[in-house]
């Protein structure tokens, strides 16, 4: 299943992001996601992608580089087109509720398996972009929800001066 286009709205009444994503294939998939679940896709995925960077660069270069990626997607995403709803729901028409999830780095894939009240799961593969666009669309949601759970800001240099202050007797 490749993924054509992600959508997703904050709802304000169910404090959860109605989370949805069309495929090549004419099908749709619908999610609530809780904040939990957006706060462990966010993280997930910039671990997932820190450590694949860490195999050739050391970690606070990977971490940078990581870094560095996101926010270019961020600038590039374009969040203006108009969503294409396919006509296959597999999983009916109403969103399900995701309870749990499973991230897997495999090459240059991210696999991403949506675990369902239901019982079942659903798996997705994405490229290391593709991946990036969905957490840049889950972060800006967290972002208007308020969870506070979004991009961890860069941690500040441990040898920045500091500017000096007289002391005081």
């Amino acid at each position: 299943m490749s993924i054509k286009q992600f959508n997703g709205e904050w709802v304000a009444r169910e404090d959860r992001v109605l989370f949805r994503f069309n495929t090549f294939e004419d099908q749709e998939f619908s999610f609530w996601l809780t904040r939990f679940v957006v706060k462990s896709l966010i993280q997930g995925a910039q671990q997932l992608a820190v450590k694949t960077l860490e195999k050739e660069h050391p970690p606070q270069v990977a971490q940078a580089m990581q870094e560095f990626h996101q926010q270019a997607v961020a600038q590039r995403a374009n969040f203006q087109e108009t969503y294409q709803a396919p006509s296959q729901k597999p999983l009916g028409h109403d969103p399900l509720l995701v309870t749990g999830l499973v991230m897997n780095q495999n090459g240059e894939q991210t696999s991403v398996e949506f675990q369902l009240i239901t019982g079942k799961s659903v798996n997705v593969q994405m490229n290391q972009a593709v991946m990036q666009v969905m957490v840049t669309l889950l972060n800006k949601l967290q972002d208007a929800a308020q969870w506070g759970v979004g991009f961890e800001p860069a941690p500040a240099a441990l040898d920045t001066p500091k500017p000096s202050q007289p002391l005081m007797h």
